[in-house]
């Protein structure tokens, strides 16, 4: 797992064949995103060396949270900035005992929003879920189902159908690598609970959920055979219990589902990535009409998506690019194809999650996307926010880093692994 627990993918595959039927035209063609100039990276609202952030989502155009860490994955404090529709500044955060990272962060509503992750139990060599809300005022972490000592848990995905009514995806795994299983905690308004998920037949982690606006839930993520080659995996909560629903691949390749995004129960997109005959990775998106998944043909890429996001019909999936300096990629479906646009110039930055801005206006940031330079070991690396659209009043500017970094690329086995970019799982 990388910090966010990606799963290595090992075996080989072809490109993609697969289309979608098409609308007659783009879907955001003459809408107030179409013109816009571009991704600009924006200023954080703290110090940024050895930061990263993780996840980023928007209740609108002036109410945007991005989550993360500092330091030493899940043993430094976690960190939490929020757009007001002029800046990015920080919001103090303690996590627990000044621990934990956060992969996933969810606002339900202005004075309700939902940050979590881990933190590193040091004492027992393992990780532990964390869950933090926030109630317009202060954070209150929310205690987690446990596990044994040596079982390590964690919550890499969010998705809220109402204030009582919140799910966390995730993994658990023995000693921080060993045996994964997915990972679904409810909260209920009152506490969180352990929710069973089906036996996927060996080791599998969820990374992604949404709700599917129709009282159910989405969850994505991978499964591996007994040879450690992954497959996609898709999950629906239909109230009642979680299912597996089939999605199309081959089996002798390898794949891996990342981020999830609902426009309509029959609009879904989930991307990630499926390996190369050479062991590289290609983007991967797949489409749900409501009653099949389908792939899509995504350009010619060397790399990988980490998020995706959706909005009244336009969606955007953002990853790295594994064969360019400047490695951060975005893509936007425009009603008929996948394409690629260019991200803001800067060398070396993974981007891992991104938020469409409902509501959005001319003249504003109309989505959200974060990341890090961590990935390409830099150091001291440091944490980016891009928005599309609009620059910051000071005009574009590209971030860098403040100062002499004092964390490390390195750490336990697992860890430097996960930095590295991924870690085998169930091998």
């Amino acid at each position: 797992m990388r910090t966010r627990g990606r799963a290595v993918l090992a075996a080989a595959t072809a490109a993609v064949t697969l289309t979608l039927a098409h609308p007659a035209g783009p879907a955001w063609a003459g809408n107030s995103r179409a013109q816009e100039p571009g991704w600009h990276v924006w200023p954080l609202g703290s110090g940024q060396d050895d930061q990263e952030l993780r996840a980023v989502a928007a209740l609108g155009p002036r109410d945007a949270w991005a989550v993360g860490y500092q330091g030493d994955s899940g043993g430094g404090p976690p960190i939490v900035q929020h757009f007001d529709g002029t800046a990015w500044r920080n919001v103090p955060v303690s996590g627990h005992d000044g621990k934990g990272q956060f992969d996933a962060v969810l606002p339900v509503g202005p004075h309700d929003v939902w940050a979590m992750g881990h933190w590193n139990d040091a004492a027992a060599y393992n990780d532990r879920a964390l869950a933090m809300h926030f109630d317009g005022r202060t954070w209150r972490e929310t205690p987690v189902p446990p596990t044994p000592a040596n079982v390590s848990a964690y919550a890499f995905g969010a998705a809220a159908l109402g204030p009582s009514d919140v799910w966390m995806v995730g993994a658990t795994a023995v000693d921080r690598l060993d045996d994964a299983k997915p990972l679904a905690y409810h909260w209920d308004g009152q506490a969180w609970t352990d929710v069973p998920t089906p036996d996927t037949g060996g080791h599998a982690l969820l990374f992604a959920a949404a709700p599917d606006r129709a009282g159910g839930v989405w969850a994505v993520g991978v499964a591996y055979d007994a040879n450690g080659t992954g497959r996609p995996l898709a999950e629906r909560w239909d109230g009642r219990a979680w299912r597996i629903v089939d999605v199309p691949h081959d089996a002798d390749k390898a794949y891996s589902l990342e981020g999830v995004t609902v426009l309509a129960p029959d609009d879904v997109w989930a991307v990630g990535s499926v390996s190369t005959a050479v062991g590289a990775s290609q983007p991967l998106a797949y489409h749900w009409d409501g009653r099949t998944w389908t792939r899509a043909a995504m350009p010619a890429v060397d790399g990988t998506l980490h998020g995706v996001s959706g909005e009244r019909g336009d969606v955007w999936a953002v990853g790295e690019r594994a064969d360019a300096a400047d490695k951060a990629l975005t893509m936007r479906w425009d009603g008929r194809t996948w394409q690629e646009v260019a991200a803001a110039p800067e060398t070396g930055v993974s981007l891992f999650s991104v938020a469409v801005v409902p509501g959005a206006r001319p003249g504003r940031a109309s989505v959200w996307a974060v990341g890090s330079t961590l990935p390409s070991l830099q150091l001291p690396w440091h944490a980016v926010i891009e928005g599309f659209g609009a620059a910051p009043a000071s005009g574009p500017m590209v971030s860098a880093p403040t100062g002499t970094g004092t964390g490390s690329a390195t750490g336990t086995t697992v860890r430097a692994a996960q930095r590295a970019g991924r870690v085998a799982v169930g091998r």
